[in-house]
C-alpha cells in the first residue's frame, strides 16, 4: 500500500487539490452573485423610495390613478394646463367643470396636435432614430400610436397635398389642422382597431 501510495502521491495530490479549488471557485461566485443581486436590489429601492419622496412622482401616480376614471375633471387628467384650456376655449367647454368622458374624438385629436406642436415643435416629421422612443420623429410618433410601419408614406403623402418638404420641415411648420389630418390619415391607414 506504500508503495502504491508512493507511485500515485502526485496525482492524488494533485486531483484533490484540484477538487478543492473548484470547490472554493465555486462558492467565491455564489457568494458574488448572492451580493451582486443584493446591490442592485438595494440601489432599486432606494432609488424608487426616493423618486417617491419627490412632490413630482406623487403627483404623476395621482394623475395616472385619474385617468382611470372617466368622471374625473379633464383638467385634472391632463398634464399640460394650458393645453387644456386651449382645448375648452375652441369647444366652448368650462375648464373647472367639464370632465374627461365629455371629449369627444375630435376634441382629443386637437389636444393631441397642441401637444405635438408645443411638446415635439423641434423634432423633424422624418425619421427613425431606434434608441430615441416614439418622441424622435413625427413618423415614429405615429408609427408608435397606430402599431404600424407605414408612417412615412402617410406623412409624404400629406405634405405634398400641403406643400411641404417632409425631409426638410419639422413638426411645429405643421399646423394643428394638418397635424390632425395626417393623424387621421394614419389611423384610417393602419390596421389598430377601430372603435
Amino acid at each position: 500500500m506504500n508503495r502504491t501510495w508512493k507511485r500515485y502521491r502526485v496525482i492524488l495530490t494533485a486531483a484533490g487539490m484540484a477538487v478543492c479549488m473548484a470547490a472554493g471557485l465555486g462558492l467565491g461566485i455564489c457568494w458574488s452573485r448572492g451580493h451582486a443581486e443584493k446591490t442592485a436590489v438595494a440601489a432599486a429601492a432606494s432609488e424608487m423610495e426616493l423618486e417617491a419622496n419627490e412632490p413630482e412622482a406623487e403627483e404623476d401616480y395621482q394623475r395616472y390613478q385619474l385617468a382611470a376614471d372617466e368622471d374625473c375633471l379633464y383638467k385634472d387628467k391632463v398634464l399640460d394646463s394650458e393645453i387644456a384650456k386651449e382645448v375648452c376655449d375652441k369647444y366652448d367647454l368650462d375648464y373647472d367643470t367639464v370632465k374627461s368622458k365629455d371629449l369627444t374624438r375630435e376634441m382629443r385629436n386637437y389636444e393631441e396636435a397642441l401637444w405635438l406642436r408645443n411638446g415635439m415643435g423641434d423634432c423633424p416629421l422624418l425619421g427613425q432614430e431606434w434608441g430615441k422612443g416614439a418622441f424622435a420623429s413625427l413618423q415614429m410618433y405615429i408609427q408608435e400610436i397606430y402599431a404600424f410601419g407605414n408612417g412615412e408614406e402617410v406623412i409624404r403623402e400629406m405634405c405634398e397635398g400641403y406643400g411641404i418638404d417632409p425631409d426638410k420641415a419639422v413638426i411645429s411648420d405643421l399646423t394643428v389642422e394638418q397635424l390632425i389630418e395626417i393623424g387621421e390619415k394614419a389611423f384610417d391607414t393602419s390596421d389598430h382597431p377601430k372603435g
